[in-house]
């Protein structure tokens, strides 16, 4: 997903073996100064979400949306340290510095 100029979402699909032409896409200078997003699925677990790359790329932001995990003793509440376990490793060679967590309930 672009998030362009006009404040208009540009929809994408890809499988997962066209990730190098969706990230050259995300990545092209001239959409550095939008939000771009992947919807990224974890197979083995049934989980997923939006990973979302704010202007300028230095903030990021994950949103787990599709079959959110949950605390097994707590249903209520989002299992975080399983999706921070999942996805920090693989941000740390892109420059990851720290990360926020935060469960927000409706």
């Amino acid at each position: 997903m672009l998030n362009d100029a006009d404040d208009m979402y540009d929809w994408h699909d890809s499988a997962p073996d066209g990730i190098g032409e969706v990230v050259t896409l995300l990545d092209a200078p001239e959409n550095l100064p939008y939000a771009v997003a992947l919807n990224v699925y974890h197979r083995e677990a049934g989980t997923g979400g939006m990973l979302m790359f704010l202007p300028g790329r230095t903030d990021v932001s994950f949103v787990p949306t599709i079959d959110r995990r949950r605390i097994p003793a707590a249903p209520e509440f989002t299992d975080l340290a399983w999706y921070l376990h999942a996805l920090v490793p693989p941000l740390v060679p892109a420059g990851l510095e720290g990360y926020k967590a935060t469960e927000i309930r409706y």
